[in-house]
């Protein structure tokens, strides 16, 4: 018994000594972050924003005179007019008959100036031989004056009723289709009522807003191209024509840009995107999201980068430019291809090892 007792003994002993050797090392964990593959943005920068397709000569029609509708081809929306030719009729028997009354009191008017013409050189004659007097004479030449104007008076009279009766037909000023009506037949309308659009669609216009921050390198005459969601496969080529010197809300400056719709194929409504070309830097430009950029406090910024090949992170000085709709512009300090750490940036340490997830390439 104090043999095996013995025996327990010297086995304990030789375990416990096995157990004092050095522990055995434990690996760091490996992080996970969140990475972007930078990719360039091109040798320029391409600006695009979001707008709506508007007819550039759209006129509303109204008539210069009063009355009712009696005759309305124009009353359809989407109905092709040539130039001249009649949108709408009102009834013209009131400026008939105002025509009528300013030929009559002109034929009026003419005899009575015929007959003091005769009599004023009928009278200068007898005057001439002293037959009649100074203030017969004159009496004669007033009258002659006076009518000579009344007749003046009376064929300008004549020529607005011409005029009025010539109103009382609608006619297109150009040609186009008509894109609203806001009249009925029969209806009494006045001078300068609506009474229906016409859209020439020869040229369109968009709206789009142009951050504050952009708005100085944007001038007018610059070349933009346009898509629109109904015409994918279609590229249009446009002008900017108007830079609103006063920002709306949001701190964004109303731009104003025309383009050619010689094939009307654009029709008003239609939303599209406004791209601005010939941005050229001279160089390719790298975008960053804000969070991706550390600040030093040194005044410098930094960036951590991933090493696909060992998986470890180091860091990586930048120079940073502008804030843009893309992100934070990076002018120095990264490349095409780099992968950069976007989330965690604050916890990472030189050389530690990661397990990158990676969001959608920026530029």
């Amino acid at each position: 018994m104090k043999r095996f007792i013995l025996f327990v003994t010297l086995v304990a002993l030789l375990a416990m000594q096995g157990c004092g050797g050095s522990p055995a090392s434990v690996e760091a964990p490996v992080r996970p972050v969140k990475t972007i593959v930078v990719g360039a943005l091109g040798t320029g920068k391409l600006w695009t924003f979001a707008g709506t397709a508007e007819d550039a000569l759209e006129t509303p029609l109204s008539f210069r005179v009063g009355g009712k509708i009696v005759d309305f081809p124009g009353d359809q929306i989407g109905r092709k007019f040539a130039k001249g030719e009649v949108i709408a009729r009102l009834d013209p028997t009131d400026y008939e008959l105002e025509l009528r009354e300013a030929k009559a009191n002109m034929e009026q008017i003419r005899a009575n100036y015929i007959r003091a013409k005769a009599d004023y050189k009928r009278n200068k004659k007898l005057f001439e031989r002293k037959v009649i007097s100074k203030s017969e004479i004159d009496q004669a030449d007033a009258d002659f004056k006076s009518y000579e104007a009344q007749l003046n008076a009376s064929a300008k009279k004549l020529d607005i009723a011409r005029k009025h009766l010539s109103y009382t037909n609608l006619r297109a000023p150009f040609d186009g289709w008509i894109s609203k009506v806001e009249a009925n037949i029969h209806q009494n309308v006045t001078s300068g009522q609506g009474v229906a659009s016409l859209n020439a669609g020869r040229q369109m216009k968009m709206y789009i807003t142009v951050p504050d921050m952009l708005i100085a390198q944007v001038s007018e005459g610059d070349a933009v191209e346009v898509h629109f969601d109904a015409l994918p496969d279609k590229n249009m080529t446009g002008k900017v024509m108007e830079i609103s010197p006063e920002s709306s809300a949001g701190s964004g400056y109303p731009v104003k840009v025309y383009l050619d719709n010689a094939d009307k194929l654009v029709r008003s409504g239609m939303s599209g995107h406004v791209s601005f070309l010939g941005r050229d830097s001279g160089k390719p430009n790298y975008y960053l999201p804000p969070v991706a950029v550390a600040g030093e406090s040194n005044g410098t910024r930094s960036i951590w980068v991933v090493d696909p090949g060992t998986s470890t992170v180091q860091s990586r000085k930048v120079t940073v430019g502008a804030m843009t709709e893309f992100g934070l512009q990076i002018l120095d300090g990264v490349q095409a291809g780099d992968m950069v750490v976007v989330r965690g940036v604050h916890k990472l340490h030189e050389g530690l090892k990661v397990r990158s997830h990676s969001e959608k390439a920026e530029g």
